[in-house]
């Protein structure tokens, strides 16, 4: 009769699938690095480079474009017609008068395109041939299933930046507060970066105030200053982590953008009125 995994066991594999989701931002940040350095070389934003990307895999309409950015018509016009300025895409005309015309990527682009990520390209083969078949399975696997929960996590925070939800702090502009726009992207962006620290200057620069005014605009906004309302953040993450996961609780601290588990028992008491380890044992006791 086999034999139920120990939570010893669990606890081990838990830590490594936390190592193993820090790898994923961390080789994502890297290729972000590599597609801005290139932006500068070929006097591109990112939003022109996504075009790029997806025109790589073959023409598109107008309509596929945009969706694939999340622009709207006048967004998408200007990024369109930057494109079309600077040589690297054209659109490609039908025989048949009633489908859409598609835009496809100029010899010139694809020159740029070859010189600047071929290398990348070429690199990367070397490397990965000395893999087994196997191994290459599981990673096409890893990689198609990775961009899967991707595209669904883009659609969710698309949905988030048009519709409130009850953890975002609700804009009052009657009182001087931030815009609904300025809102969303402050919470968008904390959410995002609640692992690390999360200064003043960042949040006041998502909503494109000094840190003084922003200070001020945010708590007549949402009734929460700045700080308040990113320590609420934190220990909602924190007891998201501790009810599904078998993480220590030094870990869930640092994950949860706490700089020690002390700090964190700190907070969570005070926002909760219990430890982070009587809220397990409370969790694991209503399983």
């Amino acid at each position: 009769m086999a034999q139920a995994p120990s939570r010893r066991g669990n606890a081990k594999r838990e830590a490594l699938f936390f190592e193993f989701a820090q790898a994923v931002p961390l080789f994502q940040s890297a290729a972000e690095s590599v597609n801005d350095a290139a932006g500068v070389v070929l006097a591109l934003g990112r939003t022109e480079l996504q075009y790029l990307d997806r025109l790589r895999y073959g023409s598109a309409t107008e309509p596929e474009l945009a969706s694939a950015a999340g622009l709207g018509p006048r967004e998408h016009t200007a990024v369109l017609d930057r494109l079309e300025l600077a040589g690297y895409v054209r659109a490609r005309s039908t025989v048949d008068a009633r489908r859409e015309a598609r835009v496809e990527l100029t010899p010139h682009a694809l020159e740029w395109i070859e010189s600047l990520w071929g290398p990348l390209r070429d690199e990367g083969f070397r490397h990965f041939s000395t893999w087994s078949t196997r191994d290459l399975k599981v990673a096409a696997r890893f990689l198609a299933e990775a961009r899967a929960i991707q595209e669904a996590h883009t659609a969710r925070l698309r949905a988030l930046a048009a519709e409130p939800t009850s953890s975002r702090p609700r804009p009052n502009r009657a009182r001087g507060g931030l815009s609904p726009a300025a809102v969303r992207r402050v919470h968008l962006f904390a959410v995002a970066h609640l692992d690390g620290p999360l200064r003043l200057a960042d949040l006041a620069e998502r909503a494109q105030l000094s840190p003084y005014h922003f200070a001020r605009a945010f708590k007549a906004s949402t009734g929460e200053t700045p700080r308040a309302y990113v320590e609420r953040l934190r220990v909602e993450k924190a007891q998201e982590l501790i009810r599904d996961t078998e993480l220590p609780l030094a870990d869930i601290a640092l994950a949860s953008g706490f700089s020690s588990q002390s700090r964190l028992t700190t907070a969570f008491r005070a926002a909760t009125g219990f430890t982070p380890a009587r809220f397990r044992k409370g969790a694991v006791a209503r399983e």
